[in-house]
């Protein structure tokens, strides 16, 4: 088997869930674009003790709807995920903004998942911006054990990031993630890790 197909199949058997954020607590204007390309790393907690670290990459693209609400969509290397974002706070300079994210996402190979972050951005001079985005996650799980229907999992957790503005189109935005699991269906237990999953990745954001 090649090398290059190998991690692939790796990869996709993670089925590690985005619990980042990627970007400003703010959409992007009416009928202009944002692109994303987000390189990290992803460390999920074992029974063994062993945080099991593996590279991981997300592109994704945002586009403005209107003034207040904004579509995008990512994918990585081990799913994606659609979301509709609503601006319901925009604040001046060490003002406040806030939005809401819902959004659907698929994790190779069984697993799809409704997902409620909430960023909250601090404006800071020359357009620089710190993220704090709390999260939700109802998921499901498919094919587990012997049943015929999923089962049913919550997540909760958070990021936290620094949106660098470095020109006038690019941005850099560090962030760091955790993710725990707060409800597992009964007698599923087994299938959920330990200790929580802990992301970080460096994100590029480029407005054309």
């Amino acid at each position: 088997m090649p090398i290059a197909r190998a991690l692939l199949i790796a990869a996709l058997s993670c089925g590690c869930y985005s619990a980042l954020a990627l970007g400003r607590a703010r959409i992007v204007d009416k009928g202009r674009f944002e692109l994303v390309a987000a390189p990290g790393v992803t460390a999920v907690a074992t029974a063994h003790g062993d945080p099991n670290p593996r590279p991981s990459l997300e592109l994704g693209v945002r586009y403005g709807l209107t003034d207040r609400v904004e579509r995008g969509g990512r994918i990585s290397d081990s799913g994606g995920v659609a979301s509709v974002r609503t601006q319901l706070r925009r604040g001046d300079t060490y003002g406040i903004d806030f939005l809401l994210a819902p959004g659907l996402a698929y994790t190779a190979t069984d697993k799809l998942a409704a997902e409620l972050p909430v960023l909250i951005g601090w404006n800071l001079p020359r357009h620089n911006q710190l993220v704090l985005a709390p999260r939700l996650v109802y998921q499901l799980r498919f094919g587990v054990g012997d049943q015929a229907q999923p089962a049913a999992f919550v997540f909760a957790g958070g990021s936290l990031a620094f949106v660098w503005q470095v020109t006038s189109r690019v941005s850099l935005a560090p962030e760091a993630g955790v993710l725990f699991v707060v409800y597992a269906a009964p007698g599923f237990n087994s299938f959920t890790t330990p200790g929580p999953a802990v992301q970080a990745a460096i994100a590029v954001l480029l407005n054309p």
